[in-house]
């Protein structure tokens, strides 16, 4: 069971800011996804951001991921 309201519409507001905030040549880190989620007032971990997106990208939502260090 989420901890708030805020958490039932985390993956929400992260589809929010992947469509509104990225594009092929303007990406995100999940460390700054997790700084953009806490403007709306929802804290996240590294693991269910990766977990979203996934839910995201199985959702039909274009998502591309690039591992770097």
């Amino acid at each position: 069971m989420p901890k708030s309201m805020g958490q039932k519409l985390k993956i929400l507001y992260l589809m929010r800011i992947l469509l509104t905030q990225t594009d092929e040549t303007h990406s995100l880190s999940v460390n700054e996804l997790i700084a953009k989620l806490a403007d709306y007032g929802v804290s996240a971990e590294r693991k269910t951001v990766y977990d979203d997106i996934e839910t995201l990208r199985q959702f039909g939502i274009d998502i591309v991921m690039e591992k770097t260090r």
